[in-house]
């Protein structure tokens, strides 16, 4: 599939907006939109806030798009550096519904392990995830630590997960 990951910028967000909502309501809470909408412009403010129960004492954060040729913005996902928890935290990965099981997942998250691991060899790397994706991710070796019923909102449960 002709596609590339690259850093978000600002005129994406109302594709990747779109993104979010496609993936509602099985994949996010519809109650999360407005938290993803505030990091989508903390990306490309400073003066932009965001915080959520897990970002606290970040000193980085990055997000990525992935661009399919002809279609736009089909997928993006970031991650955030907690110094003191020497933690890389997956953040809002995601693809749109209309391109699962293409292999999109497997790419932008492991662009996202690769530079965390380039970057911050000495941080772990944990995510929080629900009931439907936590095993992608432990095909992907990550391990769950704790789960949460209903952690996301009703019926949509928390999957907390380490690398």
């Amino acid at each position: 599939m002709n596609t590339i990951i690259r850093l978000y910028k600002l005129e994406d967000k109302q594709e990747c907006l779109e993104v979010f909502k496609s993936n509602c309501p099985k994949y996010f809470d519809p109650s999360e939109l407005e938290l993803f909408d505030k990091w989508l412009d903390h990306q490309v403010s400073e003066g932009v806030g965001y915080q959520s129960p897990t970002y606290s004492n970040s000193e980085k954060d990055v997000y990525y798009v992935l661009e399919h040729l002809t279609s736009g913005i089909i997928g993006c996902g970031g991650f955030y550096i907690d110094k003191d928890q020497k933690e890389a935290r997956l953040a809002w990965g995601m693809i749109h519904v209309d391109f699962h099981g293409q292999g999109l997942g497997k790419a932008i998250y492991l662009h996202r392990k690769n530079v965390i691991a380039q970057d911050w060899p000495n941080h772990k790397m944990t995510l929080g995830t629900s009931q439907h994706t936590f095993p992608f991710y432990q095909k992907m070796g990550m391990k769950v630590i704790q789960s949460i019923k209903s952690g996301y909102g009703p019926d949509l449960d928390r999957y907390d997960m380490v690398l």
